[in-house]
């Protein structure tokens, strides 16, 4: 395997769940932002300035907040790090967590019920997701410990991520002894 190497794959965030009440509740906002104004414009009689006003502050808030419920998940790996950051609205990024996947207590397919009850008796402290959805397929999970960087302490977390053939066969490779390997769609 080239060292050199990098292998990265992202998957969108998708609406369902506390994701689809997130939109849901922005749309929501936004229209009352909108009606609000609106409003205030009829009491105070000065509508035709905010006829101006409303869609560019509309346009100002909806950049600043939509990103938050527009997520991407990306992991990457080079030379046997793994790095996971959450992409918000297609624009910034923002680095969650990297990992030598050597330090990687157990990485298996969370499918499978003996690996679970696993995952489960590790009792994590952390949970780090980047997956697209709970019925996605070939959810993985990894179990590391993560370093707190003030103490010297450990913390037990778990990432899950969705794995494809080349991801598994870079776990394979850098850390043979805690990678369970089945079958993906990927």
């Amino acid at each position: 395997m080239n060292e050199f190497s990098t292998y990265e794959f992202v998957v969108k965030q998708k609406s369902e769940g506390k994701w689809l009440l997130g939109r849901i509740g922005l749309i929501a906002l936004y229209v009352l932002y909108v009606l609000t104004l609106l409003l205030v414009g009829l009491q105070a009689r000065i509508v035709v300035p905010l006829l101006a006003l409303i869609p560019i502050t509309l346009w100002i808030l909806i950049f600043i907040t939509w990103r938050y419920v527009s997520v991407e998940y990306e992991y990457s790996i080079t030379s046997g790090v793994l790095t996971f950051t959450k992409i918000y609205g297609g624009r910034s990024r923002k680095r969650v967590l990297e990992l030598p996947l050597r330090d990687a207590v157990r990485i298996a397919p969370l499918d499978n019920s003996m690996e679970a009850d696993r995952a489960q008796h590790y009792k994590p402290e952390r949970e780090f997701s980047a997956i697209s959805s709970l019925r996605a397929p070939d959810i993985y999970f990894i179990l590391f410990e993560l370093d707190a960087e003030r103490n010297k302490d450990k913390r037990r977390a778990i990432l899950y991520l969705e794995a494809t053939q080349k991801a598994l066969h870079i776990f394979k490779y850098y850390n043979a002894s805690a990678t369970v390997v089945q079958q993906v769609t990927r």
